[in-house]
């Protein structure tokens, strides 16, 4: 049993069953599709992996994610492109760091042209800058489609409007799931893929996780003249924060994203400033996590 119907969960779903032809594997979605939150929300971007510590897990998952992916996505005609990206340096200070990523990304296996001012036109004629590099293998695809083609393919059954409430684990009977309708579903293993709520799915099967989802999102706006950008344009990430910068990111409908920042949400799935749930709000308030981020970004923020 799988909780979850994102990516993470019907992959996961997708993986088991072969790795292991002939499991019965069910997928619980609370909501009525697949990939209704950050899989359906996210920039589509399939990222090359250039960023991670070479030989990390998440340094080797994403190059080699990255392929699977595109090969994935032909496979299944899901559209995608294999776009490639610059990163692009605009003031003296970040050369080092530039120079830093090229060596990382061809530690990771990762194809990287450094290039100069000039050189930069010949990928972005409307984008300047000091210097910068080409990260070949990075592109864009459509999420919610390989969402779906996961669940076709993985041969689950898949359960939409399926909440999970209540999980009763027992080391010698397995695991008896609770949804909100009344019913009651069993398993022999359950795999957490909750997504925003994995940790209250992991309370709920009796451990503590250590840790709590403190909802942010990202905002965007979509440029009025797509024919500007090309492809995807990337600042030099500041080490000082744990995101990659505001960034230009070409669809594949074709429109071009700018963002993200970075503002905290008033309910676990706020997507806008209109969402409020009091409770996850007040959750979120309790934690003394949120505020040694507040207390430690809130210059950043209000800037």
């Amino acid at each position: 049993m799988v909780v979850g119907g994102g990516i993470v969960g019907l992959s996961t779903a997708y993986a088991i069953t072969r790795a292991a032809p002939g499991t019965r594997v069910m997928v619980l979605e609370k909501e009525q599709g697949p990939a209704r939150h950050q899989t359906g929300r996210n920039s589509g971007v399939i990222h090359s992996g250039i960023y991670y510590r070479p030989g990390s897990l998440k340094a080797r998952y994403a190059v080699r994610g990255a392929a699977e992916m595109v090969k994935f996505c032909a496979e299944y005609g899901i559209d995608h492109a294999v776009t490639g990206k610059l990163i692009v340096a605009t003031d003296r200070s970040e050369l080092p760091r530039l120079h830093a990523l090229v060596v990382r990304g061809r530690e990771n296996g990762i194809p990287v042209r450094e290039l100069g001012p000039s050189q930069i036109a010949e990928y972005e004629p409307e984008v300047r800058g000091l210097a910068a590099i080409h990260v070949g293998t990075t592109g864009i695809c459509d999420f919610v489609g390989v969402a779906r083609q996961l669940a076709e393919a993985s041969g689950a059954e898949i359960r939409y409007g399926a909440e999970v409430v209540r999980i009763d684990r027992r080391a010698a009977l397995g695991v008896a799931v609770r949804l909100a309708d009344g019913e009651v579903v069993r398993s022999r293993v359950l795999v957490n893929c909750a997504g925003l709520h994995c940790d209250e799915i992991a309370r709920l099967a009796g451990d503590e996780p250590g840790m709590r989802i403190v909802p942010f999102r990202g905002e965007y706006y979509t440029l009025a003249r797509p024919e500007l950008v090309n492809g995807l344009v990337y600042p030099v990430p500041d080490p000082a924060f744990p995101f990659l910068g505001v960034h230009l990111t070409r669809g594949v409908d074709g429109g071009v994203h700018i963002g993200p920042n970075a503002v905290p949400a008033l309910a676990r799935e706020g997507y806008g400033w209109g969402i409020v749930r009091p409770r996850e709000l007040g959750a979120t308030l309790a934690w003394p996590g949120s505020w040694r981020i507040a207390r430690r970004h809130w210059r950043y923020g209000a800037g």
